[in-house]
């Protein structure tokens, strides 16, 4: 069985409890504005330019034989012309230019993410996130079992906007499920996100009946997710389903800004990281619908 990933990051210590090796599986069935991870929202491989490793030099331009690049204060890439053939990858002197996602299988994948198992300790082990890792889950299924034979702890970030097949699929393998329930309202979540959440939902549901170990999670996004209303309506339905829930709100990080320059592309959400006391609101509307274990950063 193989998967696409466009990333593996070691000693991660926010993809679950302890240290952890995290892989990146590419794809994801939502279409969040801050997508922290751009890069990994297209299931297929694409080329991706680091401005800030950039030479000017235009020896990528000279060398790409479809004519996909041009230079002028920056690389520009024309993706319609871009086969993805590597030749600016290998000529570029600065390491400005590489693919971003590869294809490898389970067993590979597994072996990678277990050569760190020796710092995991009592509370670390790995972690499968993306893009949207329920995207392709029959390759996580087949990861996280061979990281479970091994006896390694495993767990999932994942959106739960999948088949109901996927995520039964996903309980046997998984030790902890690291969920987002971003916004309450089905037609603000269609709006902004692509789809309505009544799948997210009913997931939830299910893995809470299933005795399942869950984290529920929403990030603070200003203007997108961040206001009282959609706090409160997410604490009071997950204590609703279950008393004992936990919950954790995380804080808007503006870092990826970045990434969507490195695309080209217009980031669209304004404002920067919550203060203190902002976020010392939410955790007050927490308090007050009930939630017994609030997670905090």
């Amino acid at each position: 069985m193989t998967g696409v990933i466009f990333d593996i990051k070691r000693f991660a210590v926010h993809d679950g409890g302890g240290l952890r090796s995290t892989l990146f599986l590419k794809g994801c069935p939502l279409h969040c504005p801050w997508c922290q991870n751009p890069e990994g929202m297209k299931r297929a491989p694409w080329l991706w330019y680091s401005p800030q490793e950039c030479l000017r030099c235009g020896t990528c331009v000279a060398a790409c034989p479809h004519g996909a690049l041009t230079l002028d204060d920056r690389i520009h890439v024309n993706r319609e012309r871009c086969d993805l053939c590597g030749i600016c990858e290998k000529t570029c002197p600065g390491g400005a230019l590489e693919r971003t996602g590869r294809e490898i299988e389970a067993e590979e994948a597994a072996r990678i993410l277990l050569r760190d198992r020796v710092f995991f300790g009592e509370h670390g082990g790995v972690t499968l996130s993306g893009g949207e890792a329920l995207s392709q889950w029959k390759f996580a299924v087949e990861v996280l079992a061979r990281c479970k034979k091994a006896g390694v702890d495993t767990a999932v970030e994942t959106c739960l906007y999948a088949p109901r097949e996927a995520v039964e699929a996903m309980i046997p393998v998984t030790d902890h499920f690291l969920i987002d329930i971003k916004i309450l309202d089905p037609e603000l979540h269609r709006k902004y996100l692509g789809v309505d959440n009544h799948l997210i939902l009913e997931n939830y549901e299910m893995l809470v009946r299933r005795g399942a170990d869950v984290l529920v999670r929403t990030p603070l996004i200003p203007d997108y997710t961040a206001f009282e209303d959609n706090i409160r309506g997410i604490a009071h339905y997950i204590y609703g389903v279950d008393p004992d829930a936990e919950y954790e709100l995380l804080n808007f990080n503006p870092l990826c800004r970045s990434k969507y320059a490195a695309l080209e592309e217009e980031y669209p959400v304004e404002g920067g990281i919550l203060s203190a006391e902002e976020m010392a609101v939410y955790y007050a509307i927490l308090r007050e619908e009930g939630i017994p274990h609030i997670i905090k950063e």
